[in-house]
């Protein structure tokens, strides 16, 4: 029995169609139909062949090792195959040795190229080398990175310490009462906005205040309550006394 025709038997014997194979193989109908017939020249080469063949074979459960010996002794390799492959080889060869050629020139025009800028900079009393100056935002010739501007403070960050005695305070933040309680001497609270702070403070003579880390010292003298407003745009403004709780 042929070799295609135990392939055919052998699907036949399991009720399977070639597209059922072809499906399930991923091997393309046609080249299942050339190797039942063993029809090769339809296939791509005898390595496609041979590959197609295991495949198929093994999906139907025949022994491959034992049909890949037949299909040799049957379809040996032709003697000319070798002598195709040699003149496939000899342009790339010939090819590498003209790229090293050419290696080989380009290297020794950049050598003579070097030597000539060294003898014409000797000739004309060793003038230095050009430097290039720094890019900007880059390190000088001295390795010393140019100053960066300090970014501005985004927002509000506010520090209120109470220095002596005790005040009352009531702090919102863009909008939502943030806090209102007695702060004691020696103590702080601190607080962050985005746009706005208004302040409260029943005391306001012994609370230090900082801004964004800048200390404007007291608002107020002596325990006249007061409301302080300050603002993301770096503004600040007292918004009138009224009695209360010191």
């Amino acid at each position: 029995m042929s070799l295609g025709e135990t392939l055919r038997e052998a699907r036949e014997a399991k009720g399977l169609s070639l597209d059922a194979v072809e499906e399930e193989t991923m091997i393309r109908k046609k080249y299942l139909l050339a190797l039942e017939t063993e029809d090769y020249k339809v296939l791509p080469g005898r390595v496609y062949a041979k590959a197609f063949l295991r495949t198929y074979s093994r999906f139907l459960g025949l022994d491959a090792d034992t049909l890949m010996v037949e299909f040799d002794k049957r379809y040996p390799r032709e003697t000319r195959e070798p002598a195709a492959e040699n003149r496939l080889t000899t342009p790339i060869n010939d090819g590498k040795r003209s790229g090293y050629r050419s290696f080989l020139l380009a290297a020794g025009v950049i050598i003579l190229l070097v030597a000539f800028n060294s003898l014409y900079g000797s000739l004309r009393g060793g003038d230095p080398a050009p430097t290039v100056p720094p890019r900007a935002g880059f390190e000088d010739e001295r390795g010393v990175p140019p100053a960066e501007e300090p970014a501005a403070p985004e927002g509000l960050d506010l520090v209120l310490q109470v220095t002596r005695n005790t005040c009352w305070m009531r702090v919102v933040v863009d909008g939502e009462e943030s806090f209102q309680g007695i702060v004691r001497a020696g103590e702080s609270v601190s607080f962050q906005g985005r746009e706005r702070i208004t302040l409260r403070l029943g005391n306001p003579g012994v609370v230090e205040v900082q801004l964004n880390g800048e200390n404007l010292g007291t608002l107020g003298q002596g325990g006249m309550p007061i409301n302080y407003e300050f603002t993301a745009e770096g503004q600040g403004s007292q918004r009138g006394r009224t009695g209360g709780t010191g």
